[in-house]
């Protein structure tokens, strides 16, 4: 039997924060995902220098929850500013762990101590999602998005308008590189960004992609690149997770699939019914018996569905006591279908958590 592996070291995260169906954007792409036997867990993130300390995790994970930055930005930018130093002052007067100006302190800092850490890393979340939000007007490209909102962090929002895009200040432009560089670039995004940043749509739309040619039968053809049978249910919900991350098929290996989670699905284990059990064996993956929600894999065992194969589907919204479940294979054979089911008729729910946040 596996241990619960470390098997997702994502260089950023996104947050997993209340989702509204069709209208919560996914922020940034591509998670990078290291091999299984990295260290940090599938929510603790390392940048690329040095790992984010213990007693600031939490308080990185809900920063990038709060503003849909990646968690490895966010400690980049900290470990650049201060050297994750609390009573840092730099000689233009920034003061703190984030190294926020007095009046941008006055404005985004709460009340509280800039000293304070915990604080500090709080005001870093407020004051880059309103820097990105504002710099979203600019483009569409979210990855000039996260450039420009970095440059305005350091050079202000006023210069980031002033030049359209990254001032030609040196500083400037090695801070928005050097800050890209340790977090592994501006793409990343961690699995564990907690699936509340995740881009949830689609729903009543057959947009999986392995579904063609029409009308073969999954069964004994060739897997697709999350590693299951095309046409089945538990590929297509590779798909939708890795898509709700950002992922497209052009983009290489997927950040989500069994490979890279680490956990073996081999003989004996080829029905989704077995998901519970080998999800389960990651840290980050919990299961849940009820209270769904949005991002979810909605599990039936082998014996709780016809078929003896088990089922999933994807949880896509929640609506008082029902789950809108995306499903492929489950009435029609090798077919897409939603249903709005009640939440007590599904055994469980498998749910990407972040680490201590269960």
């Amino acid at each position: 039997m596996l241990n619960k592996t470390a098997a997702i070291t994502g260089l950023a995260g996104l947050s997993l924060v209340g989702l509204v169906l069709g209208t919560v954007m996914l922020l940034l792409p591509l998670a990078v995902i290291n091999s299984p036997a990295s260290a940090g867990g599938v929510c603790r993130p390392e940048t690329g220098t040095e790992p984010i300390p213990n007693r600031y995790q939490q308080d990185i994970a809900d920063a990038s929850a709060n503003s849909g930055i990646p968690q490895a930005i966010l400690a980049a930018q900290i470990d650049q500013e201060s050297g994750w130093d609390p009573n840092a002052v730099s000689p233009a007067g920034a003061k703190g762990l984030a190294q926020l100006m007095p009046a941008t302190w006055a404005e985004w800092g709460d009340g509280a101590d800039p000293f304070d850490p915990h604080a500090a890393i709080a005001a870093q979340g407020r004051y880059m999602k309103h820097l990105r939000t504002r710099n979203s007007m600019l483009t569409e490209d979210q990855d000039e998005v996260l450039r420009l909102t970095l440059a305005a962090y350091n050079a202000g929002p006023g210069a980031v308008a002033e030049y359209d895009g990254v001032p030609p200040f040196q500083e400037t432009q090695q801070y928005v590189q050097s800050i890209s560089t340790a977090a592994g670039g501006t793409r990343g995004a961690d699995v564990c960004t907690t699936l509340a940043a995740m881009k949830i749509e689609g729903v009543g739309a057959d947009d999986y992609p392995y579904r063609q040619p029409a009308g073969v039968n999954g069964w004994g053809h060739p897997r697709s690149v999350f590693g299951h049978t095309q046409r089945q249910c538990t590929d297509f919900v590779m798909w939708r997770i890795n898509q709700a991350m950002g992922w497209t098929p052009d983009q290489g290996e997927p950040p989500f699939t069994f490979a890279t989670l680490g956990v073996n699905y081999g003989p004996g284990q080829s029905g989704a019914g077995s998901w519970k059990d080998i999800l389960t064996r990651v840290d980050g993956i919990t299961f849940h018996a009820d209270i769904p929600q949005p991002g979810d894999i909605a599990w039936w065992g082998y014996n709780d569905i016809g078929g003896a194969y088990g089922h999933v589907g994807f949880v896509s919204a929640v609506q008082n006591d029902t789950a809108v479940i995306e499903h492929y294979n489950l009435d029609t054979p090798n077919a897409y279908s939603v249903t709005t089911t009640p939440i007590g008729d599904v055994p469980g729910y498998i749910r990407i958590t972040p680490t201590g946040q269960e």
